[in-house]
């Protein structure tokens, strides 16, 4: 063979190579992006569909590749003559174009579109079309929103009230991640959110991510606890006040007002007293607000955000809650689970919080012993994660500088005989259930001595006088017992 033939087959075969490597790369980038992509040749006839469409429209690329368009979406279907057929014949693209349609499985999904001609030798020989679910970009609107946040607060230390974020919320459980993903859900809309958890639950912590995730995060953040102001003043300071409304009144905007184009928080709104809480549906009804002592309406942009931390339900039952107040605040409601329901998250939550005092003590432990873990999941936190962050600090404020570990006796007796009286009830249920397991009576009662005197010598952190004061024995006895009963004192 000719050697210039033979150089010439080489250079078109990794010429062809480099075609195949560049094709597939380029699908590969298509089925990759956040947008549905799917382009028809000619005789409309599907020759592209990526993976995102097939995620929006529930449809498999290899039943479609190769058909016409209205062979395979539900009927009635008038995106082909509108859109792609249209093109075929004018050449010219449709930019930004809003159209809705029923799916194959009834669905109705609306979106935004984006339609183009491809040409080849001066030929349209296709048309690409790029849409995105009006849904989904709701959602990454919020992602974008909060991401943004989260650079301000980096480089400025700048937070208008809201500090934390959506994705500074900590949870493993199933239960949290749904309602993370709830929240974000829902922070893009405008309507009214009503927060229901336990005290120490978190519930100001979701309305700030709320916040920073919506419309509304370059406006401020204004949070009002409303147990703790007296009504005759909470009123003057959400409506504010002019001048002569009452004795040393003045020209005074409210908290509504100061929330404008943000958001305004009212926490534990079942403390709020029936007549204020008619004022306040007048307010959430007309989006405006009249000062004390004004005639003049002033017009409200701000969202509202609630919480209660009582059941809605039983509060308007109880009438603590009105209800028409109620459902104007709950158009959305987001519950969150306690502590106790969520026991998968103590540890990581655990871990957090030593972290946190590790930056602001100086500190370096960077474990948590096992046996203080398991007291922690046995225990049952009536007051949530805010009683948990407040143990750990509590234990952070007794360990030693050559401490790696955080264990059961760097915990703060008040903290510590809490978590004592759970061991010594689960001892007094275990020794219980050891009679009845056909165990001798005599075994039994030194388990049981045994027990309380191991737990009696953590809570008094190892001091043998005082823990045989608290036994009510003497130091050489308390020596005698911890040799017969093989306990050892750390």
């Amino acid at each position: 063979m000719d050697k210039k033939v033979y150089f010439k087959i080489e250079e078109l075969q990794k010429e062809n190579e480099n075609l195949k490597k560049e094709n597939e790369l380029l699908r590969t980038v298509i089925d990759s992006v956040h947008e549905s992509v799917y382009v028809v040749n000619e005789i409309d006839e599907i020759i592209l569909y990526n993976t995102e469409s097939e995620k929006m429209e529930g449809l498999d690329r290899k039943d479609i590749l190769g058909k016409k368009e209205e062979d395979v979406f539900a009927q009635p279907y008038y995106f082909s003559e509108e859109v792609t057929k249209k093109i075929l014949k004018t050449g010219k693209p449709l930019i930004e174009q809003p159209y809705w349609y029923n799916l194959n499985c009834g669905r109705k999904t609306n979106m935004i579109f984006s339609a183009y001609p491809f040409y080849y030798k001066g030929q349209i020989i296709a048309v690409y079309v790029i849409f995105r679910n009006m849904n989904q970009m709701s959602d990454f609107i919020a992602i974008t929103l909060e991401m943004h946040k989260k650079f301000i607060k980096q480089e400025t230390n700048h937070h208008d009230g809201a500090m934390f974020l959506l994705d500074d919320i900590i949870g493993i459980t199933s239960k949290m991640k749904k309602i993370t993903t709830e929240a974000r859900r829902i922070a893009f809309r405008k309507s009214p959110v009503l927060i229901v958890g336990e005290t120490g639950t978190g519930k100001e912590l979701f309305a700030q991510g709320i916040h920073n995730a919506s419309l509304y995060s370059k406006g401020p953040f204004i949070p009002v606890n409303c147990a703790a102001i007296p009504d005759t003043l909470l009123e003057s300071l959400l409506f504010g006040t002019v001048k002569g409304a009452f004795t040393g009144a003045i020209d005074t905007p409210g908290l509504f007002e100061q929330a404008e184009d943000g958001t305004i928080f009212l926490d534990e709104i079942n403390s709020m007293s029936f007549s204020l809480q008619a004022k306040l549906l007048r307010v959430l009804q007309d989006k405006s607000v009249r000062r004390l002592g004004s005639k003049v309406q002033i017009p409200l942009n701000c969202r509202v955000i609630s919480a209660t931390n009582m059941d809605p339900i039983e509060a308007v039952k109880k009438q603590v809650i009105r209800s028409d107040l109620y459902f104007r605040l709950a158009t959305i409601t987001l519950n969150i689970p306690p502590l106790r329901e969520r026991k998968e998250d103590i540890e990581v939550l655990a871990r957090h919080f030593i972290r946190k005092c590790n930056t602001e003590f100086g500190l370096f432990i960077n474990d948590i012993s096992e046996e203080l873990i398991n007291f922690f999941e046995r225990y049952d936190w009536p007051g949530n994660v805010r009683e948990l962050e407040n143990f750990i600090e509590g234990a952070m404020n007794f360990v030693l500088n050559k401490d790696k570990i955080l264990k059961l006796h760097h915990l703060p007796e008040y903290f510590g005989e809490r978590l004592f009286l759970l061991k010594d009830t689960q001892n007094h249920k275990d020794s219980q259930s050891t009679v009845i397991d056909n165990r001798t009576l005599q075994s039994a009662l030194l388990e049981t001595e045994k027990s309380i005197i191991e737990s009696t010598l953590m809570r008094n952190k190892g001091n043998i006088s005082r823990s045989a004061q608290v036994l009510g024995i003497s130091r050489q006895n308390l020596h005698y017992k911890l040799k017969a009963l093989g306990i050892t004192n750390k």
